[in-house]
C-alpha cells in the first residue's frame, strides 16, 4: 500500500501535553496550504512522547488521536 502522503513528527522526551496535539495539528495544516498538492493523501501527525521508562506514538489526523505505548526493555523496544 502506498499512502503519498506527508508526515509531521514531533519527538518529547517528557510527556505528552494537550498543546502538542494543537502544535503538530498547525503544522499539518501548513503543509496542506503550502506544499501538499492534490494527489496527495492527507497529511499524517506523529507525537512520540516519554513517561518513565515507555514511548507512546500518538497518531493525529483530523480529530482522531490514537495512543499506542511501547516500553523498553533490556535495549530492546516491544509493543504492547
Amino acid at each position: 500500500m502506498k499512502l503519498n502522503c506527508y508526515v509531521v513528527g514531533e519527538l518529547k522526551l517528557r510527556e505528552s501535553k494537550k498543546e502538542d496535539k494543537s502544535q503538530v495539528k498547525f503544522y499539518m495544516k501548513l503543509i496542506d496550504e503550502q506544499i501538499k498538492e492534490p494527489f496527495h493523501n492527507k497529511t499524517i501527525g506523529i507525537i512520540i512522547s516519554k513517561k518513565q521508562n515507555k514511548f507512546i506514538a500518538n497518531f493525529v489526523g483530523s480529530d482522531n488521536i490514537i495512543p499506542l505505548t511501547y516500553r523498553l526493555e533490556n535495549e530492546k523496544i516491544r509493543s504492547f
